[in-house]
């Protein structure tokens, strides 16, 4: 199975899709993202990415399943060819629900958008990303 991915762990594949009835969100005063279910959430856009058992196992470990940060749960995605995927992904757990009050959308749904890029800073990834088209 692959892992579709929306955050920190994207790398600018072209492998893309885009996940609908989620939201990606800001958790609090965090500068990573996280996917909370909203139906009339944006959606958000994922890479997908070929994992194996040990990939996940530390995939598992950076997202801090153990400590509740995320779940890794299976989604369908909408792959930019138009057909669905089943996939894992990792979706907001139950410590980031706790210790967040506030869900600040995303711009777009995109971590890797112009507007995202702008919003949180981070100009360098900004202007490389413009210097690539």
């Amino acid at each position: 199975m692959r892992l579709a991915v929306y955050g920190t762990l994207r790398r600018g594949s072209t492998d893309t899709g885009k996940v609908e009835g989620f939201s990606l969100v800001f958790p609090g005063e965090l500068s990573f993202p996280a996917l909370i279910k909203n139906k009339k959430g944006e959606g958000a856009v994922v890479e997908m990415m070929d994992v194996n058992d040990e990939d996940l196992s530390y995939f598992d470990n950076y997202e801090n399943i153990d400590g509740g940060l995320y779940i890794r749960t299976t989604i369908d995605v909408k792959l930019d060819n138009g057909k669905t995927e089943k996939s894992w992904i990792y979706v907001a757990g139950p410590l980031l629900w706790e210790t967040s009050k506030t869900f600040t959308e995303v711009p777009d749904g995109d971590w890797l958008s112009s507007k995202t890029l702008m919003m949180m800073n981070r100009v360098d990834d900004y202007e490389r990303q413009a210097s690539e088209f």
